[in-house]
């Protein structure tokens, strides 16, 4: 290798780790306590450190709501590496990691069939988006990024370097068995496979190891919530379900809810003067956005039918088994400001990205059209930017007591949100 594709490959290499450096830097500061003052978020203390602690490597081969989440168990094994009190800290890093791969895969030649200003943009869109409060860069809820990753690399170029087939088969595997997710994302390949082989003989007799891997990953998961659908811990309360209410969801959530904070949205539609919003309004809204969709979809190729059908699957799911609530109707809480956030990480960003595929088929004024709607939008990411640090509730001082506990006692340690707690064994 000669001196100069060496420095060309040095440079490369720098520059890759200045822009993981930027975006790491980013998702950091719009909620500094996940490095300063990290906790435990959920299911984050409750089901997976403990399970990684107090069962060790055998806590992998349990599912978890009726699937696998390798993910969450691996970063917890991992975490407790560096000790009981820094497991929160590794966490919330490789999460934050996990997101910085994910961007820099859009910006990667792997997808450089879409310019690169659009791709900039998503990539923005996606920093900066709004109504992530519930969780914000956790290993709970990183099972939704590793989705998207997994579906972007569905969505790629199919790779053919050693590297990027072993980065495409270490998402694969770790992302279809963190998550049910591998159900919906195997449709998505299925149709990429028989677009792009002209059937579905053809697509079975070229079928490669990252298919057969995927169809495997697939059985394990469908196995899983099969075998262990009657353990779900889901909730049996009422879904309070309609179809005006379905409107307002997605109009709210979705639509408004990918530019708006959900106060901004909520608080505009409970004006008087703007109860107009509630009926006719919402209804015109999504009528708009599914003509424009329907209408693509029959001028556009597979790439752009899985990037509806993903996420429609994915809110399909999510309204007909919610678990927002364990007394009340579910459907109406979708309607309060912060519920269910988790829910629309996928189709907000989804949503995104249609308005700037509508934007790319403007010809000429296409890009005109992007700058000004960047220009719109940046005001609000900004507004949006800081997301509220979690409550302090004596994650901290409970780990200082269970360290000086004797060898076989038990000790149940404060998580956020107020009122968890994980159970630990002091090894």
């Amino acid at each position: 290798m000669s001196s100069q594709v060496q420095i060309a490959l040095l440079n490369k290499i720098l520059l890759y780790i200045l822009i993981f450096v930027a975006i790491f830097f980013v998702i950091a500061a719009r909620r500094p306590d996940i490095l300063l003052h990290p906790q435990l978020w959920a299911e984050d203390g409750k089901i997976w450190l403990s399970g990684a602690y107090n069962q060790g490597i055998y806590s992998f081969l349990l599912p978890q709501n009726g699937y696998y989440q390798t993910i969450s168990r691996l970063t917890f094994s991992i975490g407790l590496l560096f000790g009981l009190s820094k497991a929160a800290l590794v966490a919330n890093i490789i999460a934050i990691s996990i997101r910085c791969c994910l961007v820099m895969f859009i910006l990667s030649s792997r997808i450089s069939f879409i310019h690169i200003s659009y791709r900039i943009a998503a990539v923005i869109y996606f920093l900066f988006m709004p109504n992530l409060s519930e969780g914000y860069v956790n290993i709970t809820n990183v099972q939704w990024y590793l989705s998207i990753y997994l579906f972007m690399i569905i969505f790629a170029d199919d790779a053919e370097s050693f590297s990027w087939k072993l980065h495409d088969y270490i998402v694969l595997i770790i992302a279809a068995l963190s998550g049910p997710f591998v159900i919906f994302l195997s449709a998505c390949l299925f149709i990429k496979r028989v677009a792009q082989w002209g059937g579905i003989i053809n697509a079975v007799k070229r079928i490669n190891y990252f298919d057969i891997i995927m169809v495997i990953c697939f059985v394990i998961q469908a196995l899983a919530i099969i075998l262990t659908v009657s353990s779900h811990a889901r909730s049996s309360a009422p879904l309070g379900a309609s179809f005006s209410l379905l409107i307002k969801i997605l109009s709210t959530r979705i639509v408004l809810g990918t530019f708006f904070s959900n106060d901004m949205v909520f608080n505009f539609a409970s004006k008087e003067c703007f109860v107009f919003f509630k009926g006719w309004l919402s209804f015109a809204l999504m009528f708009v956005v599914m003509i424009s969709i329907c209408k693509a979809i029959i001028s556009s190729g597979w790439r752009f039918w899985i990037s509806v059908i993903f996420p429609s699957l994915i809110i399909g799911f999510t309204l007909a088994n919610p678990m927002m609530s364990l007394t009340e109707d579910q459907w109406p809480t979708f309607l309060i400001p912060g519920g269910g956030e988790r829910y629309f990480f996928i189709t907000n960003f989804a949503f995104f990205c249609f308005i700037l595929f509508i934007i790319s088929q403007m010809g000429k004024f296409s890009q005109a059209l992007l700058s000004c709607l960047m220009i719109c939008i940046v005001p609000l990411f900004f507004l949006n930017f800081s997301i509220p640090p979690l409550a302090h509730v004596g994650f901290r001082e409970d780990i200082k007591k269970f360290d000086l506990l004797p060898k076989g006692q038990e000790m149940s340690i404060r998580i956020n949100p107020q009122g968890w707690q994980m159970d630990l064994k002091k090894k």
